[in-house]
């Protein structure tokens, strides 16, 4: 009897080793489907490519940027690459780029928004609240503010550009009635900003620090009738007729 039971024991023994064996055989297998699925056939190849927040651009712009290899497994698709291409367009701001399981790319761009135009090189360009010089128009835009930067070194021009768009943006958000009456503005450096309004008044901003101040003392100083408002200093604010 108890060599029979060693004999019994041996077998069990043998039979859970050949499950053991077995599962991990089916598991490595099934692994190497899904492997093979995911990264090498077309049955999660992309099909689509789907763009998202445009405004100025045609999807068609993008895509044809965006160069996404249709076809190719979508595990496999650099999508850093895709944005690389994408954010090389100059009205992109930004762009994110991801896989939309089971076969399509999400192309999500921000398109930077004008908030001045200059001359530049005789073309008439937008510029973006951060400075950056980035589309061009047929014609002068009725609903931007013109922008005028007397600064020929190209870092200081940008630096200067940066502050002038900087405080159209402001007045833009904050000021709305300030904004309608805001017919151009004007740099000779970033500290010696400008602002043209209607009825010949002048309102010297100076540089774009403390922007919220300024824009406080300049409401009060507008009811004041005068030709020129001086707010660079806003806790030293003066006016002249």
């Amino acid at each position: 009897m108890t060599d029979q039971r060693f004999v019994d024991k041996a077998r069990r023994d043998r039979r859970r080793r050949i499950k053991r064996i077995a599962i991990a055989v089916l598991a490595a297998a099934v692994v190497g489907v899904l492997v093979w699925v995911v990264w090498f056939s077309s049955l999660l190849a992309v099909r689509d490519v789907r763009v998202d927040g445009q405004t100025t651009y045609r999807a068609a712009k993008i895509l044809s940027a965006a160069d996404v290899p249709v076809g190719r497994p979508l595990a496999r698709v650099d999508l850093t690459a895709i944005q690389s291409r994408v954010a090389g367009l100059e009205r992109i701001e930004s762009v994110e780029v991801s896989r939309s399981w089971p076969r399509t790319i999400s192309i999500d761009v921000v398109e930077r928004k004008a908030v001045i135009w200059a001359r530049v090189s005789g073309a008439i360009r937008g510029i973006d609240k951060e400075g950056i010089d980035f589309r061009s128009y047929r014609s002068e835009p009725d609903a931007l503010v013109e922008a005028t930067i007397s600064v020929t070194d190209p870092a200081q021009r940008l630096e200067t550009t940066r502050s002038v768009a900087s405080v159209v943006d402001l007045v833009t958000r904050e000021e709305p009635s300030l904004r309608s009456e805001l017919q151009s503005v004007s740099a000779s450096s970033k500290d010696s900003i400008e602002l043209d309004l209607t009825k010949g008044r002048t309102v010297v901003w100076g540089s774009d620090a403390k922007g919220a101040r300024k824009l406080e003392v300049l409401r009060s100083l507008l009811g004041i009738e005068a030709a020129r408002y001086d707010v660079s200093a806003p806790d030293q604010p003066t006016t002249r007729e």
